[in-house]
């Protein structure tokens, strides 16, 4: 009888909790999710913001890798030869801020800068194309929601040739600067034309961020 009513005691004793034991209970796992919560949304506030800069760095090195290629190659030659040059060479003409030949074809917007080479053909060496990069900002919304894209427009002579986004999301029209004067012809052809970009990350979780785009003329 004894063992019988010990083992009925025993049983008893794991049918249920007591009262404290379960607010203990509830107070660690309390404890444990206010700890995984925090852990949890700091993980996404990174992964977040890392993401926007991923964007961001991506777009920048997008529009710096056209910027760079489309200053490496200005250079508009004159086609009239000096028979009294005594280097036997074809001048420089105006390569930056010139007018495009495709000025018709360009879109509604503000124009930031024309860049212009001469492209030679094998069959007629003396009467190269002038080709033309123009990058127009094409504003967005109106009021706080203005924003900015940044085209690119390939033209060789009068043909429109193609458009392309460079870059989006920008509060304000790109500027441009030259280490002394953007236009000029001969030797007073700019050899550095940098780009100034100032963005603004569309989802909010960055903060405005500056990019300054620059080139070298290759040409001398």
């Amino acid at each position: 009888m004894h063992r019988l009513t010990a083992r009925l005691r025993a049983r008893g004793a794991d049918d249920g909790v007591t009262l404290i034991e379960l607010v203990v209970c509830v107070a660690i796992v309390g404890v444990i999710v206010v700890s995984l919560t925090g852990v949890v949304m700091a993980y996404l506030k990174t992964s977040i913001s890392t993401a926007a800069r991923m964007t961001e760095s991506h777009d920048v090195q997008f529009a710096a890798a056209y910027w760079q290629r489309d200053v490496a190659s200005i250079g508009v030659r004159s086609t009239t030869y000096d028979h009294a040059d005594t280097v036997h060479s074809y001048p420089l003409e105006q390569s930056v801020g010139v007018t495009p030949g495709c000025a018709g074809s360009l879109p509604a917007g503000t124009r930031v800068v024309t860049l212009a080479w001469s492209s030679y053909d094998v069959a007629d060496p003396d009467h190269p194309t002038t080709v033309t990069v123009t990058y127009v900002a094409v504003a967005h919304g109106v009021g706080t929601a203005l924003r900015y894209e940044l085209l690119r427009v390939h033209c060789t002579g009068a043909s429109h040739d193609s458009t392309l986004t460079v870059a989006d999301n920008l509060l304000a029209v790109p500027t441009t600067s030259c280490p002394t004067a953007c236009t000029g012809t001969g030797h007073n052809v700019p050899t550095e034309v940098s780009m100034a970009l100032v963005a603004n990350d569309p989802d909010g979780h960055n903060a405005n961020y500056t990019a300054t785009l620059s080139g070298e003329r290759r040409q001398t």
